[in-house]
């Protein structure tokens, strides 16, 4: 874990003396200051879960959100169980006591069946699809924008997994891996670093796999 930490603040390191061209979202290379083993565990205590290891090294390491995919990592704290997308006066909070209800991509067909047909039932079909239960056992850790968010499970059988969320456009649930071959799913620090790989690599934005 601390040899990922390391070659992730090389990366970081290595755009910022080569002024490297980040990405749209991103105007500039800030981390908000670390936690300590005590803020974290405070934070563990209220949500009773424990986070992924990964995860908090790089809390204590490098940072409290900041610098990272989509328009950056979300400092730990209130903002991270809350779901910006649901309408205020609905339930916004991810209940983290129960597990993650997926290993596998999710999506719901008889919504997108009742979309086509202009079903009755349209509406109750999407309560339950845009609903917060569906994303239980989870953090959010960055948004991407267009409805879409990253989650860090920390509870059930894909804990301390990184999956993203576009139900915002209907794209449904699914696990982050390196590659449509490559199909492991991903940790917090192997997707964070893979992010990094690809604005090293200077790969076009049209052909990245991480924004």
């Amino acid at each position: 874990m601390i040899a990922a930490i390391k070659s992730i603040l090389q990366k970081i390191d290595e755009i910022r003396e080569k002024k490297i061209t980040l990405p749209p979202q991103q105007n500039a290379i800030f981390f908000n200051p670390t936690l300590n083993a005590d803020e974290i565990s405070l934070f563990e205590e209220q949500l009773n879960v424990k986070l992924p290891d990964d995860f908090k090294c790089f809390l204590s390491e490098i940072g409290n959100g900041g610098f990272g995919p989509g328009y950056g990592l979300i400092p730990l704290g209130t903002e991270t169980i809350i779901d910006p997308r649901i309408p205020v006066g609905n339930p916004d909070i991810f209940d983290t006591e129960k597990d993650f209800a997926y290993v596998s991509a999710w999506n719901y067909e008889p919504l997108r069946h009742a979309i086509e047909d202009g079903s009755s039932d349209k509406d109750k079909l999407m309560e339950y699809y845009f609903s917060v239960e569906r994303i239980t056992g989870a953090i959010r850790v960055c948004d991407w924008g267009g409805g879409g968010l990253s989650l860090l499970v920390v509870k059930g059988r894909e804990y301390g997994k990184v999956w993203s969320d576009y139900r915002g456009d209907f794209g449904g649930i699914f696990p982050e891996t390196l590659s449509d071959e490559d199909l492991g799913h991903l940790s917090f620090l192997q997707w964070y670093e893979a992010w990094l790989d690809e604005i090293v690599l200077e790969v076009s934005l049209e052909k990245r796999r991480f924004w």
